[in-house]
């Protein structure tokens, strides 16, 4: 049995992945999930635990530094504490509460209105009693931003891998555009010849004691060998798919857009080859260039 060739080596990305990384800290077990799905550009969204909003956007710089398209789903929390660590403590702020009890006397000698003030009505007032963090969210950010760079390294490698997938798929379309290439070659040829022998047969039916004029027989020929020569279509197909197979070999980037390209230049030169065609088997093969070619753009929409 022969050996399969190897798909050379890719550094093609796709869109679609997953990245989660868990750790210790002071403040309690981090984890961040990150998910990645197809966008045109990058759009980073985050889900950050406990209101931590101002995390937000250092989270979109680390992963704008790693990441040129797609759209990213990021998932950051951090759980409960250990026993020992005392993150938050409750203070009384007795300058607001004189305020509201002041007030409140005042407005009861106005309305006339009887009654006593007690404690337990003023601290629930808002901002009397209030829960002061001992350590700043700044401090819990090198423990947050160390998770968030592995859940982020961990998404890269799983693209890469539906990347290399995307790859052996591209490769294996090619493969099949090649083919068909090379019917287009021989056939095209035969359609000639074909094309003369039903035009001497015609001649003859219609004057069967008349000699064909040799030299209008020859310019006829001649101008429908033109009409459907298709030599330059082939020649610049075949040089599309070999620019393909590089892009996918050096994968810069946002190859996506380069692939979708090259693509769209395929499929110019099979809708040219498939309308000079009067070949039934020519046209076989253009439709199945032309359906690979669709599958490779429909695939592109994954390469980041």
């Amino acid at each position: 049995m022969a050996k399969t060739k190897s798909v050379p080596k890719t550094r093609i990305k796709s869109m679609t992945g997953f990245g989660k990384a868990t750790g210790k800290s002071p403040y309690g077990k981090v984890t961040v999930e990150i998910k990645s799905l197809n966008h045109k550009s990058l759009s980073v969204g985050c889900s950050v635990y406990n209101g931590f909003f101002l995390l937000e956007e250092k989270i979109k710089k680390i992963l704008g530094k790693k990441l040129s398209r797609g759209k990213v789903f990021v998932n950051v929390n951090v759980g409960v504490p250990d026993k020992n660590t005392s993150i938050k403590k409750v203070q009384v702020n007795e300058k607001v509460l004189n305020e509201y009890f002041k007030k409140i006397k005042k407005a009861q000698k106005n309305l006339k209105i009887k009654g006593e003030i007690g404690i337990k009505e003023l601290v629930r007032f808002p901002g009397v009693v209030e829960a002061v963090e001992e350590e700043s969210k700044e401090k819990q950010w090198p423990y947050i931003q160390k998770i968030v760079e592995q859940a982020a390294e961990k998404l890269i490698t799983y693209r890469r891998t539906e990347g290399n997938k995307l790859a052996k798929d591209f490769y294996s379309r090619l493969k099949i555009i090649e083919k068909n290439v090379v019917v287009i070659k021989k056939y095209g040829k035969k359609s000639v010849e074909e094309y003369r022998r039903k035009l001497i047969t015609s001649i003859k039916e219609v004057a069967k004691k008349v000699t064909p004029d040799k030299n209008r027989l020859e310019t006829e020929v001649a101008s429908f060998a033109r009409n459907c020569d298709v030599a330059e279509e082939i020649t610049r197909l075949v040089a599309h798919v070999a620019a393909y197979k590089e892009a996918i070999r050096t994968a810069k980037a946002e190859v996506g857009k380069k692939l979708d390209f090259i693509a769209q230049e395929m499929q110019r030169e099979a809708n040219t080859i498939g309308a000079k065609s009067n070949d039934l088997k020519v046209a076989k093969a253009v439709i199945e260039i032309k359906s690979e070619i669709e599958k490779l753009r429909e695939q592109i929409r994954n390469i980041e």
